[in-house]
């Protein structure tokens, strides 16, 4: 079972500060700044008992694989809008939109995040009491600097000891139950393969990095060929359909339909795969540019 680290999570935050701080301003239309400088990690026992996690708040929960991470913003940072205990449908959009942006930033890229939610809750300690009950669990407390004074943004991670994923309410160790309002949430599947050097895609504008998280078809054609339509109705099991194309010849590697390479069909243990030896991107188009005067001249001829 992977073993996650609360460092890890302060080291990505560290590196995407300021966008971490562009999101919660766009959600709440009010935040501060992280002082990183003053982050302090440890065990609950370090924390408990702290004044600026009590009442009530916001909190952002994402389900890993094998863990669960919870984040509460106090609403005595005077940074959480009274709105988020109630959300219309445009409260609720945000709240989700930063449970996903949150999704991209916090974490390393073989972090499977598998759903995210952020919802208000009425009290921050009891919903940090029920995460204490796994065994491993790790807290991160963050100075937030608003102008209001200054407050705590907390981080708490938590992995049952000795199980592949956490438990669902009722079996084994209990799984936080924040919250007791509707909630505006984002679910995502398990996040593929990294790619080599995604760390780098963190200097990518938020939406771009949003944008690459799509999902999008990837096919392999074998062949094509046009057959008339009684041929077709003539299929049946056994029949066999030849190709113009050779066995020689690359396999089409497609995106929504559009080729963007091609290569040769390889065994990757008992699977298909694809080795690629040639990209074929689109042909690039250009549009000429001249002054506005020019080109309404040469709508009006």
């Amino acid at each position: 079972m992977q073993e996650y680290k609360i460092e890890a999570v302060q080291q990505c935050l560290s590196e995407s500060r300021e966008e971490v701080e562009a999101a919660f301003k766009r959600a709440l239309d009010d935040f501060g700044s992280l002082d990183m400088a003053g982050a302090q990690h440890g065990e609950w026992s370090k924390f408990h008992g702290d004044e600026s996690i009590r009442g009530r708040g916001l909190v952002v929960k994402f389900q890993i694989e094998q863990a669960t991470v919870l984040l509460l913003l106090p609403e005595s940072s005077a940074v959480v809008p009274s709105w988020v205990h109630q959300p219309d449908a445009t409260g609720e959009s945000r709240l989700a939109t930063l449970a996903q942006e949150l999704g991209i930033l916090l974490f390393p890229p073989d972090w499977s995040i598998t759903s995210s939610e952020a919802k208000a809750t009425g009290s921050l300690e009891t919903d940090l009491q029920a995460f204490t009950a796994w065994e491993k669990s790790q807290f991160l407390a963050i100075p937030l600097l608003t102008d209001k004074g200054k407050s705590v943004l907390f981080i708490g991670l938590g992995q049952p000891a000795g199980s592949a994923a956490p438990a669902p309410h009722g079996t084994g160790k209990p799984t936080p139950d924040i919250g007791k309002h509707p909630t505006a949430h984002c679910e995502s599947k398990p996040q593929s393969a990294a790619l080599p050097g995604n760390r780098a895609t963190r200097v990518f504008p938020l939406l771009t990095r949003s944008l690459l998280r799509i999902r999008l078809p990837l096919e392999v054609t074998l062949a094509r060929t046009r057959k008339p339509l009684l041929e077709l109705l003539q299929l049946c099991p056994g029949a066999i359909i030849q190709f113009d194309k050779s066995c020689e010849e690359p396999l089409d590697l497609s995106i929504n339909g559009h080729v963007i390479a091609r290569g040769v069909a390889v065994k990757v243990g008992d699977k298909f795969g694809l080795r690629i030896l040639e990209m074929t991107p689109p042909p690039e188009r250009y549009i000429v540019l001249g002054p506005r005067s020019s080109r309404e001249g040469a709508q009006k001829r």
